[in-house]
């Protein structure tokens, strides 16, 4: 984008940086759109400042979680009512110039069996994260966005449902369309949670988290009652074509993912020769979870899918 289209957009485009903690339908607008135009959502790193860049895995360990995914907004779309949907169009994401990634007491796949605490900062000004030696370019995404639930109370902010939220589709980046159906009168947008590089399933329960700048178009469609969010997605952003693919084949597909992790984070401890926490860590940012088989019973098929260079030679 140019300087001169970039000036213009400023300049017509509605910004919005208050926070709240809570899905909370009764949550006064901080700023009304009308449908076809542009807003953008201010957001902090998903710490919501806990963190900064000389932290450490202590910091984490005592970490608020009451104080996590901020929410900007709401923003009150003209003209919406229960029963419409809101099509929101990512036409911009901009990252701050730091970001971190780190294990959190009680939260990802394998929390109980990883309870340490860690922590690591990145540098984003090059577009680049080193992994093990390997570069990974960024792919900035916004991990939540949604509208106000349609039952009163405070909802947490971390917790995804048909009104969207915390989705963390790693595909909802610039271009991305997402479809929301509305509950209130307004909608009332929020979102945040800006991931600077995320793997397909957010495994160890942390991306590179970020401050974000997003900025998204809305329209309005009248009476269109979707049942859950629905996304227009583009994956060709995300080159990796060449796996190590470790299975997790049981019962239960919640199990069959804990096993198929567990089998990446021995393996990849083993070929890299890092710590096994370390391993698991990374995991959030790189690794893929994918639902291989779901047909044959009694057993299903989970595969953590790696990036193959990341073993190079060393089997």
């Amino acid at each position: 984008m140019s300087g001169a289209e970039q000036l213009k957009r400023s300049i017509h485009c509605k910004h919005c940086n208050s926070l709240h903690p809570h899905w909370n339908r009764r949550v006064p607008p901080a700023l009304s759109v009308a449908p076809g135009e542009s807003f953008t959502l201010i957001s902090p790193d998903a710490s919501n400042g806990l963190l900064s860049r000389n932290s450490t895995a202590a910091d984490i360990s005592k970490i608020d979680f009451r104080r996590l995914d901020p929410l900007c907004g709401p923003i009150y779309v003209e003209g919406a009512e229960p029963g419409d949907a809101l099509m929101l169009e990512v036409t911009a994401l901009e990252l701050g110039s730091w970001g971190w990634t780190g294990l959190l007491p009680d939260f990802g796949l394998l929390s109980d069996e990883f309870p340490e605490p860690y922590f690591r900062g990145f540098d984003l000004a090059d577009g680049i994260a080193d992994i093990f030696g390997e570069r990974f370019p960024l792919k900035p995404m916004l991990g939540v966005l949604g509208v106000a639930p349609a039952q009163d109370g405070d909802f947490a902010s971390i917790t995804p449902t048909k009104a969207g939220g915390n989705i963390d589709v790693r595909y909802i980046t610039e271009g991305a369309k997402l479809y929301l159906p509305v509950f209130n009168k307004g909608a009332l947008i929020s979102g945040g949670d800006g991931h600077a590089l995320q793997g397909e399933g957010e495994i160890s329960g942390t991306a590179i988290e970020a401050p974000m700048s997003a900025t998204i178009k809305v329209e309005l469609i009248k009476g269109r009652n979707l049942r859950a969010p629905f996304a227009d997605i583009s994956t060709k952003s995300y080159a990796e074509t060449e796996y190590r693919d470790f299975l997790g084949v049981g019962p239960d597909l919640f199990q069959a993912a804990r096993d198929a992790v567990r089998f990446a984070v021995d393996e990849m401890s083993r070929s890299l020769k890092v710590g096994p926490f370390e391993a698991y860590a990374v995991l959030g940012m790189i690794g893929e979870l994918r639902i291989h088989e779901i047909v044959d019973k009694p057993n299903w098929v989970v595969g953590c899918m790696i990036p193959r260079r990341l073993f190079g030679s060393k089997g």
